[in-house]
Order: structure tokens, then sequence, then C-alpha cells
């Protein structure tokens, strides 16, 4: 435990045990200038730092946005041009980012290495206190816009990475819907503004406006500092006075956000959003509220509760009312709780025009029912257990814990000095709110919340065809009128100008300024690999994989079925199965019933489908079914049987609700490809070529999006078949034969599930039935998918393995090369792209790929050059341990128990033996300048294969269609 007298430059305001996140919580105030600290100390070896500012924008140029990106671009200490990308690949960092929020911008990093972490720290502290944009005006046109014209007869146009990436979330209607929202609700306040930027507003943001938005927010006494986990605070927070605050007088700053006052009658806002084709539906109705104090911990976790009940847990009754009504396909609702005032919106989705009021009417006579009638009791009771699983499973993926807790405790604390720690414990006011649930707090909480709160709106946004085409050539007009009023020497100056920033970006920083930034020595580096635990036996009569690692008394069990013989026809029912399991009705339960008894008894239960990379054989794979489920040692039996009347007795027979779902689904499916196209098109390149891929584009890819398309049209014709192909899928999987155990925990799982087991493979289907293995017919299709997007999403893919060609652990080197340098300068930097990214997988494929990318064929042709760059790379001994040690970074994140036994669990599936990861280790290790260049056959041959796919904007893509074999709709 911490003492006050450890730390002579703070003063302690604050001290509390934390039994949920296993330590203790101080607050502190650096005496000199005010500055607010906090530390989380305990045992977690994955340690964080953060330092936040409060940054409200008075416009729409997206200052706080930008300035994100620019403070990265050097500094004092650190002079080089990108230590962002120094640190990403030369570090071992669990976590490197920032993130511009409607109010604050934090900069956050991790690392399991002490130095490592210090490391990170000293970059970041000088980057955000001290950065280059005071030297280098470039820093601003590369980052955020500038204009661009290389010649005189050239069009005039904007470029830049904010600029092009908010033309990318300005593309989604989501993220047009979820910002007028704001805008609505909130209007006479900063958060009417988009912190990100609007794209018509960027180019107005001016070099002094920029500087001084830094100059105003970025100052100690403005800022959040966070450290948490297994840290010498001691050390950390002297070095943070000595090297930085120390350096500050104090000072007022008026960062704070006023609050909107209550309205006194709801409000409307429209608005419209770009379609390429005309769509009868596609209406977007929201119903927004202002719904409390963010700083109020236990309402925001009932309107958490709240908004599972009535609007997200299958069969949610409010949902049902909507979707019951036709007034859309889907209804999707959230709550806010990350800005001042927290948020509720209630959304429909491709819906008609003119069922506004309908829309009204309906959600608060459902909402009335519930709030007048009494909720369903045992529904609230397993949401509330649904939420306290997860907050005693602290499972938050490939995140740090004190990444997220972190930004958790901003909700409450960026708004009140007082209350740091007001967002630290969750499980006491969850067990309150369960004993207020028979008092029909909840209910008036409804009332409260909804039916009586005038501060609410009505914000709906309706297709408009073709209007992103139309502002973009609005634009066009715009600077062509723009460049006609240059005289020579304006014009030559902008050509000048663009001429300079292209210097810039392609003169790499000196060796002397990259030394200046910290790193380790590939001696802090272990060379043994983290061995897998796999333990066969026998359960049951079925095999099963145990990996023993330490759950915190939680069972996770996975039963990944074969589908290797599941024929081809039937790959994309299996993959609805997972969309419609919990969502239909089964033997006993109601779906509305059976969730909230998967909430009250077991900890989790999904469904999923994927593959297994074979490496005995080329281009042999695995396709499976998973059913995962997680519960406590005590609810094994209770889960079995969830999941036998889950997996084995779901009703396929009622076309209502299958149409619903796929409705559902093909709305969901609209938007989730665009928005990451990068994923999408890369897969759909490598479908041309790889086996396995093709499958998985067929599973759920774009392929299984032209089929959930197809089905969603012709549903009423096609029903029949689709209710006898869902059973026939079924059939096909779930049999003894095709069934793999996989659990994770320090279990006698031989006793914990021996009978259960034994049961369970008595009702597997036995009967006889059809089984053959997919031969799939490749062709090499270069498609571009036209969307209404701004931007693009460029990917190429091929196979590199030739004759003498075989998988080398070097290439994971090269990924990171590639990533942070060749792709990062020439995409990203130069080319305006907001992310680039590739991947070269042991199977022998790979594959570029770009994000939000304004270019089509110009970011094909840096594909295309990238052999050459590897066979005439150079890097001194210096530049090639950073390389391996970011590569390292990569490859060894930390891992929740539960991802440890999915790491094990795979190898089992695929074949891969500890020697194998051990060789590539040594590989990724030794790796040399020689080595990297030795791969520059590895990249020709994967270019030989000439395979591109591109999903963007529709001009563009019709534009450059002679890179495309076939160019179409991606919705239509």
């Amino acid at each position: 435990m911490l003492k006050e007298t450890d730390f002579k430059s703070y003063s302690f305001v604050q001290k509390e045990k934390i039994d949920e996140l296993n330590g203790y919580g101080y607050v502190l105030e650096h005496k000199k200038t005010g500055a607010r600290v906090l530390l989380i100390e305990n045992d977690d070896t994955n340690k964080v730092f953060s330092i936040a500012f409060r940054t409200p924008p008075a416009d729409d140029t997206g200052v706080a946005h930008i300035l994100e990106h620019s403070v990265l671009c050097g500094s004092d200490k650190f002079p080089s041009k990108d230590p962002f990308i120094e640190l990403a690949k030369g570090s071992l960092n669990t976590f490197l980012n920032a993130m511009t929020y409607p109010d604050k911008t934090v900069y956050p990093i991790a690392s399991c290495n002490a130095q490592d972490y210090h490391n990170l720290m000293h970059v970041y502290l000088d980057a955000v206190f001290h950065p280059n944009i005071y030297k280098r005006d470039e820093i601003l046109k590369q980052e955020g816009w500038h204009y661009e014209i290389a010649d005189k007869d050239d069009e005039l146009k904007f470029n830049g990475v904010v600029y092009n990436e908010m033309k990318g979330v300005f593309s989604s209607p989501d993220d047009v819907l979820a910002r007028k929202i704001q805008e609505a609700l909130l209007k006479d306040t900063p958060y009417a503004f988009e912190s990100g930027g609007d794209p018509d507003a960027i180019p107005e943001l001016t070099r002094e406006k920029f500087l001084e938005f830094h100059s105003k927010y970025y100052h100690p006494s403005n800022s959040y500092i966070y450290l948490y986990g297994d840290v010498d605070f001691a050390r950390e927070l002297a070095f943070i006075d000595e090297e930085y605050l120390s350096h500050y007088e104090k000072k007022t700053v008026d960062s704070k956000v006023a609050m909107q006052e209550a309205f006194k009658a709801p409000e409307t806002l429209k608005d419209t959003y770009s379609v390429s084709e005309k769509e009868e539906e596609g209406v977007y109705l929201s119903y927004n509220v202002a719904a409390g104090d963010s700083c109020d911990n236990e309402r925001g976790l009932a309107m958490q509760i709240l908004d599972y009940v009535l609007f997200t847990m299958p069969g949610a009754p409010v949902r049902k009312k909507l979707i019951d009504a036709g007034l859309g396909k889907d209804v999707d609702s959230y709550y806010d709780g990350g800005i001042q005032q927290p948020l509720f919106s209630v959304i429909v989705k491709n819906a008609k025009k003119g069922n506004e009021a309908l829309f009204i009417k309906t959600l608060e006579e459902a909402l009335r029912e519930q709030a007048e009638n009494g909720l369903n009791k045992k529904a609230i009771y397993s949401a509330i257990n649904n939420y306290e699983f997860k907050y005693r499973e602290a499972d938050f993926g490939r995140f740090p814990k004190g990444l997220i807790y972190g930004l958790n405790f901003l909700n409450s604390w960026l708004y009140d000095d007082t209350k740091a720690l007001e967002l630290a414990d969750s499980l006491t006011p969850l067990a309150r709110l369960k004993e207020k649930v028979e008092t029909g707090y909840f209910e008036q909480l409804i009332k409260e919340s909804f039916l009586e709160n005038t501060h609410k709106a009505y914000v709906y946004l309706y297709p408009e065809v073709g209007k992103n085409e139309r502002l973009e050539e609005e634009l066009k007009e715009q600077l062509a009128r723009m460049k006609d009023k240059l005289n020579a020497k304006q014009l030559n100056y902008l050509i000048e100008d663009t001429k300079k920033l292209k210097e810039f970006q392609e003169t790499p920083s000196t060796q002397e300024e990259l030394e200046k930034i910290p790193t380790l020595d590939l001696s802090d580096i272990s060379r043994e690999v983290l061995p897998f635990k796999n333990k066969e036996v026998t359960i049951g009569g079925t095999t099963a994989v145990v990996h023993e690692y330490h759950t915190n008394g939680i069972v996770y069990s996975d039963f990944c079925f074969d589908m290797s013989e599941l024929p081809e026809e039937l790959i994309p029912y299996a993959t609805l199965l997972t969309e419609i399991y919990r969502y239909v009705d089964t033997e006993h339960f109601s779906y509305n019933d059976l969730a909230t008894e998967i909430n009250l008894k077991i900890g989790g239960l999904s469904f999923q489908t994927g593959m297994n990379v074979l490496v005995w054989e080329k281009d042999a794979y695995r396709p499976y079914f998973s059913v995962h489920m997680k519960c406590m040692e005590n609810q094994v039996a209770d889960g079995m049987s969830l999941l036998k009347e889950v997996l084995l007795s779901s009703k396929m027979d009622n076309k209502k609700r299958l149409k619903e779902i796929i409705s559902e689904l093909r709305t969901k499916m609209d938007t989730r490809i665009p928005a990451a196209g990068h994923v999408y098109a890369a897969n759909r390149a490598l479908s041309y070529i790889d086996p396995m891929m093709k499958y998985k584009d067929t599973a759920e890819g774009i392929g299984f999006y032209e089929f959930v398309k197809k089905l969603d049209k012709n549903f009423d014709s096609n029903a029949d078949l689709l209710m006898k192909q869902l059973v026939r899928a079924q059939m096909c999987i779930f049999r003894k034969e095709n069934l793999t155990l996989s659990l994770t925990g320090e279990f006698n799982f031989k006793s914990l599930m021996e009978g259960e087991m034994l049961q369970f493979n008595r009702m597997l289907y036995d009967m006889p039935c059809v089984k053959t293995v997919p031969a799939f017919v490749l062709e090499k299709k270069n498609e571009g998918f036209k969307t209404a997007s701004k931007v693009q999403y460029v990917a190429s893919a091929g196979c590199f393995e030739k004759e003498g060609q075989e998988y080398h652990g070097a290439l994971k080197v090269l990924k990171t090369i590639f990533s942070y340098d060749y792709l990062w300068v020439n995409v990203r930097v130069t080319g305006g792209a907001y992310g680039c990214m590739c991947n070269f997988s042991r199977n022998g494929y790979g594959f570029f790929t770009s994000y939000r990318d304004p270019n089509l064929s110009a970011t094909l042709d840096v594909y295309k050059k990238a052999a050459d760059y590897v066979r005439n790379f150079e890097a001194g001994k210096r530049d090639m341990t950073k390389y391996i040690i970011g590569t390292i970074s990569g490859i060894d994140q930390p891992l929740e128990p539960s991802a440890l036994g999915e790491r094990s669990f795979h190898a089992y599936q695929s074949g891969i033996t500890v020697e194998m990861i051990q060789k590539e280790r040594n590989q990724v290790l030794d790796a040399t300048e020689e080595t990297i260049r030795s791969l520059a056959d590895y990249i020709e041959s994967m270019m030989d294969a000439g395979t591109v796919c591109a999903i963007g904007n529709d001009r563009k893509l019709e534009e450059e269609k002679e890179m495309f074999k076939q160019v179409c709709s991606l919705n239509q």
C-alpha cells in the first residue's frame, strides 16, 4: 500500500480499497499545477498509463481529432517525424493508441515490461506537452487537410489523413445518425459539434486556430493522468513531475461543458444519407432522450439493464412490438454514458417514409404498457445476473483491463473532481438494484426517462440517391472555380506547397532523430515460446482436450463439431444457425424465456462457425461449428441442459420468426460490410485463389451476404426450402463422430461432465445423412463492389509459396516492416488513407488491403512495387532490432485464461506443435536484412496472382473500372 510521504510533489485527495479491481485506488493532485492523478495499485503486470485532456469543440473543423493525430508526429525530445510508428514497431506495447471523444482526448499506452512502460509514457508526455506542430506546418497539412495540386493542369483537391478518415465515417448512416442525435439533444453545448471533424468543415481549420486549441487545452491544469497495475508509482510520478509538470504554473482552463437545458417539448431533426440506388425503405427512425447524469453509477447501470430487458435480449417486449407493427426490418438501441449528459436512443432501421408518427405512438404505448403492467421481474434478475457475471469475469478480449477501467473512470472524473472513483465498483450498485426489482423502481425509471421526459428528440434520416456524388461534384466545381480565380503566382504557390509537403513526407527522419526514441534490446525478450496446454481425455465417449489454466472458478467449454463433410449447398445454412439459435422458440421455452433462463443459470451460450488450417497438407483446412458455454463449476448441469435445449430442440418451422431474423441480419450486414470493407475485400480477393477462403467467403463473407440478400428478397417463395435446409444442416453437423470438446479450467472434468456428456451424445443425430467434401471451383473474378461510401477499401492477394519458398517466421517481421514503413508511408502518409495492412499466413497465402482510402489504382500500384522495396531493403542493426521487437510484441500479447485455452485448442486442431512455433520465433528473433531481402521472391510470387477486390465509391469504381473484370453494386 502506498504512503502519502512517497509523493512530495502531490497532495493525497482520496484513498479507497477496490475489491473489484483487486487493489487500491488513490486520487492525487499535483501541487504546483493542479494536474489530476489517479493511481490503481494491484498486481496486474499489464501496466497502463494514460493522459487525457478535456477538449470541447467549438465548431465542426475536427481540431481535437486532428490534434490527436498531429501531436504524435514528433516532439522536442523525440523529433523524428513519427515517434508513434517507431514505438509501434519497436516496443513491447500491449496497447498504443490515442482517441478523440466528443469532449475529451485520451492518450493511453500499456506494457508488461517496466522499462518499456516508462519509455512509452515518456514519449507520450513529450508529445502532448511539446509537439513539433509549432515548428512544422506540414504536420497539420498531412494529418488534417491541405490543397493538393502537382501541376497547373491538374484538378485542385483536398487531401489529408483525418479528412479522408471522416469522409469514411460520414459515409455510414449509423455514424451520421449518431452525430445528428447528439446535435439534436445537446444543441446548445459543444456536443452539438463533430469533434472528429465534418469533411465539409475540416478545410476551414486554420493553423492559428489549430495551435490556439493546443495551447489552451493541453496544459497540466486541464489534464487527467492515470497509472494502473504493478507500477513503481514513486519512480514514475517523480519523473512526471520533474520532467514535465514542474515546468508549468497553474492556470485556469475554461474547458467545462455546460449542461444542456432540458427541452420543454420534444424536438425534431431531419436529414438524409447517401445511397447508390433508389430505396423504397431505408429510412432511419429514432427516438432519443437525455437520460440522467454520467456520475450516477447506479442509474447508469439501471438504464443499461432497461436497455437489455426492453430492447436487446431475445424477445425483448418493446423491440418485438416495433417489429410486429411492421415499422422496419431491425431495431437498435443504445445507452451512451460516456458524455456528461447520457443519451438513450431507440432506432428503427429500413423503415418506410410516413411511419414517423406511428413509430412514436407504438414505442410509447409499448413503454407505457411495461411501466403500468409491470416488467418481467425474472427478466430483470437475469439481466442483472448477466452484468454481474461480466464484471466478475472482467474479460475485455485483446484490450488490457486497466485501459477499460481507466476510460470508464473518465466518465465521472472528467465532470466532477470528487468522483474519480465513482465508477470503480459496479457489483455494489448491481446488488442494490437487485433489491429494487420488486419495488417498482424500474417501472418508474421508464416513466421518468421516457414517458414523462420532455428532453427528447425525434431524429429521422432519409435515403437520398447519389447524395455523396452530388456533394463531391459540388466540391469539385467549387475548387475548380477557386482555381480559375487564382493568378499565376497563387497557383504556383499551391503547386510548390504540394511539392514541399511531398518532400517532407518522403524524406526520412535522420538516424540521430530516430536514435533519440528509447528502445529495448533483444536480450530483454525471452527466446522461449509460451507452451500449449492440451491434455487429451475421453469424457462420455467424446474426445476432450483439457487446458489447465486458472479461471477464477469459471468453466469454459467449447463443443466443436467438424463440418468437413457438410455439403457445399448447406454451408451458408450452418452460418444461419448461429444467427437463429437463441432467437427462436424451443421445445420448452419461448425464445424470450430462453434468454432469461440462460442469464439466470449460466454466464453465456454462443455459437459460431470457423475454420482451422491443417498444417500437414497444402490447402487443407477443417471448418467447424462451435458452441461456447461459460458457467461456474456448480452450473455445469444447468448449462448442459440449456445447451441441449437450444441445439437439439430449437423450432425451425416458424416462418414469421425466420423472416424477421433474416431481415434483421440483412439490415445488419448492409452496414457491417462497408464499415469493415478492408476485411471483406481482402477475404474476397483471397477466395479467388484459396479453397479455404472460398469456404470462408461462402460462410461469412460477401458470398454469404449475397445469399442473405437473395433469401431476404425472395423469402416467401424460399421459406419451405430454408426450413428444410436448416434441418438438414443440423442433422449433418451435430453428430457424435463430429464432436471434439475443449475445456478450460482447473477442474476434474471427467467427474464433472462424464454423465452429462453420455446423455448429450445419446441425443445427437445418428440417422443417415449425405456427406460430401466441398469441391470449390476457384475463379479470379477481380470484382469492384460499388457503395455510397466516399472512400475505398482496396485489396490484393496471392500465394507466396512456390518450390523452395516455404513459410518462414521472418514473414512476420516483414509484416511489421510493411505496416509501419512501406505501406504506412505510401498508402497512409502520402496517399491519405486512414489505414493499410497486410498478412502472410502459414498456409502460404497473403494479402494487402487499405482502409478509408481516397485512392484506388494508385494504392494497387503501391502493392505491385512491394517486391522491389523488399529486394532493396536496408536497415541498420538498431532498426532491425526494433522491427523484431515490434513483431514479438504482437506475438506475446497477454491473454485471458479463456483465450489461452482457445490458443491451445486451435493448435491442437491445426496440428501446430510447440516445436513449430519455437522455430518460427527463432526465425523472427534471428532475422537480418539479408533474411528480409530473401523474401522479395515471396512477395513477387504473391503479386503474380494479379487478384484485386475493392469496395468503395460508386463513381470512383466506374472511373477506374478497367482494374476489374466486373463492377456491381454491393447492396442491391
